[in-house]
């Protein structure tokens, strides 16, 4: 009977080193996956740079692109933002499908513009309401969300060159 005891006891020990053994590697395998993103998120974020002053000039050129396109309300200053992370997104918003990476979103008091400036078209357009904090405050909620980053406007960060 003891020897039956001890046999399950350590049958059961070895359960238990094999399941923490295998937890282990399946936590490091979730920390090298997170690893992997913060990278890539920080190497987005290296890609991006330039002075506020740059960026404000950047931003007043994407601007005077576009307007030739479209007619922009100018009061509020239209924000514009650089999209670095297109996937999340179009997973968030149909708004954004036809959008890929380095297209530029201009929020003004009553509309969000998708515009490539490759092929200097307008992508789309929609009707937005904002809160009396201003297109600046989205910019700064969209870019919190990394995928995409602010370029102009009270609140500038910055855009990739």
């Amino acid at each position: 009977m003891e020897s039956r005891t001890a046999n399950r006891t350590m049958a059961l020990g070895i359960v238990i080193v094999i399941a923490l053994g295998t937890l282990v590697v399946l936590l490091e395998k979730q920390r090298r996956e997170a690893e992997g993103q913060i990278s890539k998120i920080s190497v987005q974020s290296g890609e991006l740079g330039g002075s506020e002053e740059e960026n404000r000039e950047a931003a007043k050129r994407i601007i005077l692109r576009v307007s030739k396109h479209y007619a922009l309300a100018l009061d509020p200053e239209p924000t514009v933002a650089t999209i670095v992370d297109v996937d999340t997104l179009k997973a968030r918003n149909a708004f954004y499908a036809k959008a890929t990476n380095g297209d530029h979103l201009i929020l003004t008091s009553d509309r969000a513009i998708l515009y490539d400036p490759e092929t200097d078209i307008v992508l789309d357009v929609i009707p937005v309401q904002l809160r009396p904090a201003t297109a600046a405050s989205a910019a700064a909620s969209a870019r919190s969300s990394s995928s995409v980053s602010s370029v102009s406007s009270a609140s500038a960060s910055s855009v990739r060159r």
